[in-house]
């Protein structure tokens, strides 16, 4: 009877651990699964961000990937009124490893809502959101509606902008910039995303200037971007290529809009274009690791984009292509900066796919094979 107690006494610590065991096993194959939630599972359309059922450590962990070193994604996300009926026009049903997004036209005053999802995708994801607009004159976005109605001059009074007196006009370029950043620092949005676009249409007594411009990214550089010592982005998109020289150092990206991209070719031929841009005040190297190429999702979400052909003779879809697609700078591959697309949110939901953002969720893995 003793005997066969001491043989059920063994037999439970055996029993213990190996239900320790295979507790701690699934334990840690549920934070390995959960991780998967940065790309691959679907938000529930009744997400409640006062009540997320991921954990802190989850959080964490996605912090920490975004401020490690790796290829970002990145969109210019539009139609945004924060949590609602759907989670179509909500930051929050951005995939989780979405680094950086630029808020098109909906920056502005936002609603309680709004602010509510920003925080909580900053907060929780470290997702970073930039106030974006194209500059083609001073003042562009920010005039007080009372001057705006005055027309140009009432613009340049505004500013304190006197024409053929530089001092005059760099003191209007300083005074506009530094709005700009006041406008940051009252939303608390993370940066700036400058649409540069002179030779399509958008061409001006800033942007067509590029002495203007180059004291115009002085002046922002000094509250943003990777010279003003913060966490503050400060990025270009459409043609950076044509920006002044020595402004590339003041960027931390530049955003291409490569949209209906058929080859690497095309990729290969756009940054051409911007090294040769930056070369008196950037290395090639240095410009390919800034370079970010987007596809426009406003036309071509329902597809991932267009045929493209890939360096090593494949066809996919273009922001596939883009993410496969890295630099070649005297015959060593550069890792570039990222991808991204114009209009994310039109990808939320593709008929024949499963989840959400699956092209753009595709592409990060792809990017990025060890995120989980």
């Amino acid at each position: 009877m003793v005997g066969q107690k001491i043989i059920n006494y063994f037999n439970d610590i055996i029993m213990n651990i190996k239900l320790k065991y295979l507790l701690y096993s699934f334990s840690f194959m549920f934070v390995l699964m959960s991780c998967n939630d940065w790309t691959d599972v679907e938000p529930k359309e009744e997400f409640d961000m006062d009540n997320s059922n991921k954990t802190e450590e989850y959080y964490q962990a996605l912090r920490d990937y975004k401020q490690s070193d790796h290829a970002v994604t990145f969109g210019w996300f539009g139609n945004w009124n924060g949590v609602g009926s759907s989670l179509t026009s909500s930051m929050a049903g951005l995939p989780d490893s979405v680094d950086f997004v630029s808020m098109w036209g909906s920056w502005r005053n936002p609603s309680e809502m709004q602010l509510k999802d920003l925080r909580y995708v900053q907060k929780s994801k470290g997702t970073k959101a930039l106030m974006v607009f194209i500059i083609s004159n001073m003042g562009e976005q920010l005039t007080p509606p009372e001057y705006v109605e005055k027309g140009e001059a009432g613009i340049k009074e505004f500013w304190g902008w006197v024409d053929d007196d530089d001092v005059a006009i760099e003191s209007a370029i300083r005074k506009y910039a530094n709005a700009i950043c006041d406008t940051i620092k009252k939303y608390d949005y993370d940066g700036f995303d400058l649409d540069y676009e002179p030779n399509y249409g958008h061409s001006g007594n800033m942007s067509a200037h590029p002495d203007r411009m180059l004291i115009w990214c002085d002046e922002m550089s000094k509250h943003i971007g990777p010279k003003s010592g913060t966490d503050k982005l400060f990025v270009v998109d459409g043609e950076p290529q044509s920006m002044p020289s020595a402004s590339g150092p003041m960027f931390d990206y530049f955003i291409v809009q490569a949209y209906w991209c058929s080859s690497y070719a095309d990729l290969d031929g756009r940054l051409d274009t911007t090294i040769e841009n930056f070369k008196e005040h950037m290395s090639p190297e240095e410009v390919a690791q800034k370079y970010l190429v987007t596809e426009n999702f406003e036309s071509l979400a329902s597809t991932g984009g267009v045929s493209y052909r890939t360096r090593d003779g494949r066809y996919v879809q273009s922001l596939e292509g883009m993410a496969l697609w890295n630099p070649i700078i005297n015959g060593k591959s550069i890792r570039k900066a990222g991808i991204g697309s114009y209009h994310m949110e039109y990808e939320y939901k593709i008929s024949g796919k499963k989840g959400t953002y699956p092209f753009l969720r595709k592409a990060i893995q792809i990017m990025n094979p060890t995120v989980q």
